[in-house]
């Protein structure tokens, strides 16, 4: 059965292992399962090319669900010019679609980290830097695990020295928001008090650098006053942002939440806040307790 069942965090990654099954093929179709429904999919794989070559139809954020489950009757039957190949941010090994895929297709998981640790010794090795273990770990930790994002940074580094250790990393890279923040940031956007009262205590707390926080916070802003103030499809609002359609889609639900003199005002806060930050004496938290006051 020519079907694939890929995870990966990286898009470097999981770009170089679709190009591995499609070839030089240019009979690809891509679809978004965010965009259609997986009769869609299914319909799409039974159709021949007109010259009955092989045809790649590769489905991002495709979902390991019951809703999904159906797409099992035509791995009974699948069509032998089609290749399936089914991109998803989690994996289900109990699961119907899992276990028919496994039996029949093929399984690819990309993101262990030992696998991590292996490409990018690897990436390095061919860029003549050195870097140790150790380094390697405190950039993945650095980075949330993000391959592509470890590579931006050695190559970054690599501007400076090609001898990569803990204290560069420490000395030249920045350490992402957790993922917890991201919530954070879906609670402030949402106007969710409980949670970013929760979340304001947690983050201060822990010190956590408030200016990546910021960065992200005015990007969430400013997708929800492009949605509002473009009248066109998903689609062609993530093409002219150069963003994925369902950030598209969920700024379109927050968007509900403000008008576009808010969205102005808030980023305008936030700038206040960047500033103040670096201009002033008054401690950075109570800058940012302030600010979030407002929300």
């Amino acid at each position: 059965m020519n079907v694939y069942l890929i995870k990966s965090s990286s898009l470097r990654l999981l770009h170089n292992e679709i190009k591995k099954i499609t070839g030089d093929s240019s009979n690809i179709i891509r679809m978004n399962l965010d965009e259609i429904n997986i009769n869609d999919v299914v319909e799409e794989c039974l159709y021949d090319s007109l010259l009955n070559e092989t045809k790649y139809v590769i489905i991002n954020n495709f979902k390991i669900n019951k809703e999904n489950n159906i797409v099992e009757n035509y791995f009974k039957n699948p069509n032998p010019n089609t290749v399936l190949i089914l991109i998803t941010d989690n994996i289900d090994k109990r699961s119907i679609i899992y276990k028919a895929v496994s039996k029949e297709g093929h399984i690819i998981i990309i993101d262990e980290i030992k696998e991590l640790n292996n490409k990018i010794n690897h990436y390095a090795k061919e860029k003549g830097i050195a870097i140790d273990y150790l380094a390697i770990s405190k950039l993945l930790e650095y980075n949330l695990d993000n391959y592509d994002l470890v590579l931006n940074e050695i190559d970054k580094i690599a501007l400076i020295t090609n001898q990569i250790t803990v204290n560069e990393i420490e000395k030249y890279s920045v350490k992402l928001i957790s993922e917890d923040n991201f919530d954070f940031c879906d609670a402030i956007i949402k106007k969710n008090y409980k949670k970013i009262s929760d979340y304001l205590d947690e983050f201060i707390s822990l010190k956590l650098e408030i200016s990546p926080f910021i960065a992200l916070l005015a990007g969430q802003y400013r997708i929800i006053r492009a949605v509002k103030k473009l009248t066109i499809s998903n689609d062609i609002i993530a093409k002219k942002l150069n963003i994925h359609p369902y950030r598209v889609k969920l700024a379109k639900e927050n968007s509900v939440n403000y008008s576009i003199k808010e969205i102005q005002r808030k980023l305008l806060e936030l700038g206040e806040l960047d500033y103040n930050m670096k201009t002033t004496n008054i401690d950075r938290y109570i800058l940012f307790k302030i600010f979030i006051s407002k929300i």
